[in-house]
């Protein structure tokens, strides 16, 4: 659980040191918690460990609940983001339209393919 605390802290001070709106840094953890769900559930594969995606997915849900619904609203990925507690992202690409599906998925074998060539970090 520390490891966990310790990853979503160091996520935090990264996000806290741009000059990023918080709808912005609420639109990329939503982006990379459906990225990583996409490469786990859609394409059987892993890049980060689940303990990682734990501390993301639980980052993305405190930041959330501590922002006004009218800001979340406004989210790149609210429309299917929108109930996610941080238990599973199974569903999330099932929820995505066509063209972020398409988008999100590129991303992904974006992602895997950096991970099988051993420049992702």
């Amino acid at each position: 659980m520390a490891n966990d605390n310790n990853i979503a802290d160091r996520l935090r001070e990264q996000l806290n040191q741009t000059d990023w709106s918080i709808e912005e840094k609420i639109s990329y953890l939503q982006r990379r918690v459906i990225v990583h769900s996409i490469i786990y559930y859609e394409m059987n594969a892993n890049v980060i460990s689940d303990k990682n995606y734990d501390a993301i997915s639980r980052l993305l849900v405190d930041m959330t609940k501590e922002t006004p619904l009218e800001t979340c609203e406004k989210t790149r990925y609210w429309y299917c983001m929108y109930n996610f507690d941080g238990n599973t992202g199974y569903d999330l690409y099932s929820r995505l339209t066509k063209r972020d599906r398409a988008y999100l998925s590129g991303i992904a074998r974006l992602v895997l393919s950096m991970r099988n060539k051993g420049t992702f970090q």
